[in-house]
């Protein structure tokens, strides 16, 4: 994870508690906007109950004005004129004895009337001078209304009808215009039994539901509608009646504007928050990431080798902490500058001296070369000439290795190619065969070689080609006669062969015999370079002696360490 994005971590954390406090004030801002809510309902609902018991209980009192005025006739006009008078009220009648209708502000059936109604009973038999009905639905309007009966009596005191006047609900839960819930509140009225009156959104409760009306309390529920849909309602039971009033209201959504109002509260620390965390990124980025950067490409030039770069703008600009930093990269950067410039003449000393010995060394082989040279010239013992012929040829070999390190500018290391072409070239000349008409020839691939691979590599060569040359070509044939040297580089090894197309005469064979010490000084060699020497027949019927080298990540002759020794560095 970046250094930016930790610091802006840490910087909204050491924060938060600014967020805590504001997502508390908020909580408490919403619930206080649901408590007034609840409680403006209740209010509205309260009221609403008042209006409805205040209708309710000015019935009677209604009737008995009407008694009082209509001595000799009960259905005299001016009662129509009162009841018109009072819009609030509907359905002013008079009711026989029998039950029947005698007369009404509402045009009704022939001979309809109440005689089987249950407040009908109640007022004849009970002798009760007021009862209230049930709601029911008035057969003239159509909507639910709710109707109170006052007693008629005659002169005697006997049972002779009553006065019926109705109240519909819709005058009862009428809207209060000075409520703030908006037009989608909703006013109506509850029985016992859980049956709703005047509400678009309820016809019946359930018996769940109903139940929680019977507290006689103010209750405050929230209740699925039945288009769908949360609604919050307060309930306020009447005073005797058996009714509820009930406002109800959709619940507010997250993003109700009451909701959103008090996000206010959590609005600021929020917007501080931010603000905190941006001005701590730009800080960051200003005063110390753009810093790092610089000072990170600074040390990407260093490490390129570009040491003389100083990191100026940092050294004028950057705050103090970061100058003192870059002092001292600077003052790294001079110090290794130094030391690579004091180790660069060290080595250019070194390499200088290890030319001039490698140069010498040559010199001194040359030299040891003409010595046996002219010592071969005094000899007349053909075996001894002989011998003398291969310790030059030997001598040779080892004096152009130190020519290819010192005329190359490494000097541990000898180019493949380049050096064993000039190696066969000297054996011919060394070794007279092209006087004798034997062609030595070269396929070398390109490869790097050690000088410590190099110099067995190299002595190997010689010996076998030596060997060919003296052994492979009896006298008597005159054409044909070819030698080659093969070096071919795999990723796992390396192969040098030396291959004639002669008589196929073995060298191991020859060396068992006490012919010579060939196979003696190649097997040697070979275990010089870790390699395996093979021998066998050539594609064109003579001898092929070969030497395969390991390679180990493009090295040859290189191989992994000993069990003993990786331990011990590790």
């Amino acid at each position: 994870m970046s250094l930016r994005v930790l610091l802006l971590l840490i910087f909204a954390a050491a924060l938060s508690p600014v967020l805590v406090i504001g997502g508390i004030r908020w909580a408490s801002d919403i619930e206080r906007e649901a408590s007034n809510r609840r409680e403006v309902m209740t209010l509205v609902a309260q009221e609403a109950a008042s209006r409805a018991e205040y209708m309710l209980d000015t019935a009677p009192a209604l009737l008995s004005l009407i008694d009082s005025i209509a001595l000799g006739d009960p259905c005299a006009e001016p009662i129509r004129e009162l009841i018109d008078a009072l819009p609030a009220f509907a359905n002013l009648g008079v009711i026989g004895a029998q039950g029947r209708i005698l007369c009404s502000t509402q045009g009704v059936a022939p001979n309809s009337g109440y005689a089987n109604t249950a407040w009908f009973t109640e007022l004849q038999q009970s002798g009760a001078r007021v009862v209230r009905s049930a709601a029911y639905q008035s057969a003239a309007t159509g909507e639910w209304t709710f109707a109170t009966a006052l007693r008629r009596e005659t002169a005697r005191g006997a049972f002779d009808g009553a006065y019926l006047i109705g109240v519909p609900v819709s005058s009862l839960v009428a809207q209060l215009s000075r409520t703030t819930l908006g037009d989608d509140a909703d006013l109506a009225l509850v029985d016992s039994t859980g049956q709703v009156f005047a509400s678009s959104h309820w016809t019946q409760l359930s018996p769940a539901d109903t139940a929680k009306l019977g507290t006689g309390k103010p209750a405050f529920l929230e209740l699925e509608a039945a288009e769908g849909g949360i609604r919050q309602m307060a309930v306020v039971p009447l005073a005797q009646n058996n009714l509820f009033a009930v406002l109800s209201a959709p619940k507010p959504t997250p993003i109700a504007l009451e909701n959103i109002s008090a996000f206010g509260s959590f609005a600021l620390p929020l917007l501080a928050w931010l603000l905190a965390l941006v001005t701590a990124w730009l800080a960051m980025d200003r005063l110390v990431l753009r810093w790092l950067d610089y000072l990170r490409r600074i040390a990407g030039l260093y490490a390129s080798g570009k040491l003389s770069v100083q990191p100026l703008r940092a050294k004028r600009q950057a705050p103090g902490e970061i100058n003192v930093l870059a002092d001292t990269m600077e003052e790294m950067a001079t110090r290794i500058r130094d030391r690579t410039s004091r180790m660069e003449d060290a080595l250019a000393a070194r390499d200088a001296a290890m030319k001039e010995i490698h140069h010498r060394v040559k010199n001194n082989l040359q030299i040891i070369n003409s010595l046996l040279s002219l010592q071969g010239r005094k000899l007349k013992d053909p075996a001894a000439i002989a011998v003398l012929d291969d310790a030059r040829s030997r001598i040779n070999a080892l004096s152009l290795i130190h020519r290819s390190l010192y005329e190359h500018d490494n000097i541990r290391a000898v180019e493949a190619r380049t050096f064993f072409s000039e190696l066969t070239s000297q054996l011919d000349q060394a070794l007279g065969a092209e006087d004798q008409g034997i062609s030595i020839e070269a396929s070398i691939d390109h490869d790097t070689l050690d000088a410590d691979i190099a110099v067995p590599l190299a002595l190997f060569t010689a010996e076998a080609v030596t060997n060919s040359v003296k052994h492979a070509f009896p006298s008597g044939r005159s054409t044909g006669k070819r030698v080659k040297v093969v070096y071919r580089v795999t990723e796992a090894e390396a192969l040098l062969a030396v291959e004639d197309d002669g008589v196929g005469a073995s060298i191991i064979a020859q060396t068992a015999a006490g012919q010579g010490i060939g196979a003696t000084l190649m097997s040697a060699f070979a275990r010089q370079v870790r390699g395996t020497l093979e021998e066998g027949a050539s594609d064109s019927g003579g001898r092929r002696i070969f030497l395969r080298i390991p390679r180990l990540n493009g090295v040859t002759g290189a191989h992994p360490p000993l069990a003993g020794q990786g331990a011990a560095s590790t």
